[in-house]
């Protein structure tokens, strides 16, 4: 063998051996991003941010938010289907991921196109209006919605997430006619709500907690089958006469499918140590969103029977987005 064939060779067994070690680079080795589909400032963007900064300081490396709203979610989904099955992009999501399917013709992405990590949060939503509002009760909405059908008008954060569908129950239980103002994230519905444009707002309690607190929005009911802790004196809607309308806001994360599965163990093993610390929870449960306690097996049996209870209420509201 001539020197330079075996220079070669040497150099093509030297890369063959260093091939290992740096295709099982050990993880994380770079930045993340988790797409979320909710608009920044809404309760979804707030767990999905103070999750970020904690995983961040345990795995060593930045966590970035980024928000990607429209279709109901189904933007951010399409986006991390098609990413790379690495764990640096990830999806945080909520109760469209399994009701979208069911209520738009094309939501661009399906089950199988994601590895599923772990449930995070679960909470109800809220019905909310402004303090000086007339409307100091439930009753009143109704009455008032019974006395001008189609006169009322709610905000939320888009069609088919879970504040959205609850609305939905309720004005089918109590048969009142109210219009629906569909936003591109909880961020604007909630602006122009405090702003007077629109009377009422349901939103998932993390994002209306603090406008609550702050006594910039008043709440009338929320869809929990008991009353959230941290809002003793609002009755659920369940309570108020409409044993049907329990509706409960989830939170999780997926991978793409074909992620590694020692990355997904990885990072449900991370989160749920963060979900475990007492300030997370303190400040999860404060905000509407109970930490759960999950793994990729949990919260696979628990999407399939979420994706059956959704089927049950689209086919009983006759609901399409397209």
């Amino acid at each position: 063998m001539d020197r330079r064939r075996f220079v070669q060779s040497a150099a093509a067994v030297a890369a063959v051996a260093a091939w290992p070690a740096s295709a099982q680079q050990k993880y994380p080795s770079k930045p993340i991003k988790f797409v979320v589909p909710f608009a920044a400032g809404g309760g979804g963007d707030v767990v999905a941010r103070m999750l970020a900064q904690r995983l961040s300081e345990r795995l060593n490396v930045s966590i970035v938010v980024e928000n990607k709203v429209g279709a109901g979610g189904n933007i951010a989904t399409q986006y991390v289907a098609k990413s790379p099955p690495d764990g640096y992009t990830l999806l945080l999501t909520s109760n469209g991921h399994t009701l979208n399917p069911l209520i738009y013709s094309a939501p661009g992405y399906e089950p199988k196109d994601f590895a599923p990590v772990m449930e995070i949060t679960e909470g109800p939503v809220v019905i909310v209006t402004q303090p000086n509002s007339p409307y100091k009760t439930l009753k009143d909405v109704v009455d008032a919605a019974r006395a001008k059908p189609g006169a009322l008008s709610y905000a939320h954060g888009g069609l088919g997430l879970p504040p959205h569908i609850a609305m939905e129950m309720f004005k089918q239980a109590a048969n009142i006619e109210i219009a629906n103002i569909a936003y591109k994230g909880a961020g604007p519905a909630v602006t122009d709500t405090l702003g007077g444009h629109v009377p009422l707002a349901i939103l998932s309690l993390a994002g209306a907690t603090p406008h609550i607190e702050a006594g910039r929005l008043r709440a009338l009911a929320s869809s929990g089958a008991a009353r959230w802790p941290t809002l003793p004196n609002v009755p659920t809607i369940a309570e108020l006469g409409y044993s049907d309308v329990v509706y409960l806001n989830w939170q999780g994360i997926f991978a793409p499918a074909g992620t590694p599965p020692e990355i997904v163990a990885r990072l449900q093993k991370e989160v749920s140590a963060v979900l475990a610390e007492s300030e997370v929870k303190e400040f999860l449960i404060g905000i509407g969103a109970a930490p759960v306690d999950s793994n990729p097996t949990t919260f696979d049996a628990m999407l399939k029977a979420d994706y059956l209870a959704n089927q049950k209420i689209v086919n009983k509201l006759k609901l399409k987005v397209d």
